[in-house]
């Protein structure tokens, strides 16, 4: 058990000197200044919360999830009109896609086998089958 823990610890170190961390960091920092890219979030929020509200009350058919899908895509060009929301957005998206494949790899190892499916959610993705 001890060699496992001590592999944990260069893996965490390995990630914590990344590029993709320290971009995501430095971007992290950048966003957090910015009161305009604050303010971009927060609508983005604000508005997505109202539309999987909406979503939520009413019956799903595939028209409407179909709409509902194209107003969160312009509210997420909005979003990204702001260059600062999108770099810290794409910097994110970049670190969580790491820390999805190693969890991804070390899953792979325990079970003998890929994770199952897809989820729809290509973000942590490496490519379809």
């Amino acid at each position: 058990m001890e060699e496992i823990l001590k592999k944990a610890h260069e893996l965490g170190e390995l990630i914590a000197e990344s590029h993709v961390l320290k971009r995501c960091q430095e971007q992290e920092l950048s966003f957090a200044s910015d009161e305009a890219a604050q303010k971009a979030v927060s609508a983005y929020d604000e508005k997505s919360k109202a539309l999987a509200e909406e979503m939520r009350s009413g019956s799903m058919t595939p028209e409407k999830l179909e709409a509902f899908r194209n107003r969160m895509n312009e509210n997420m060009q909005e979003l990204t009109k702001n260059a600062t929301a999108r770099e810290y957005l794409e910097a994110k998206s970049e670190f969580n896609k790491l820390i999805t494949q190693v969890n991804e790899i070390i899953g792979y190892h325990i079970r003998g086998e890929e994770a199952g499916g897809c989820s729809g959610n290509c973000s942590g993705c490496s490519g379809c089958h």
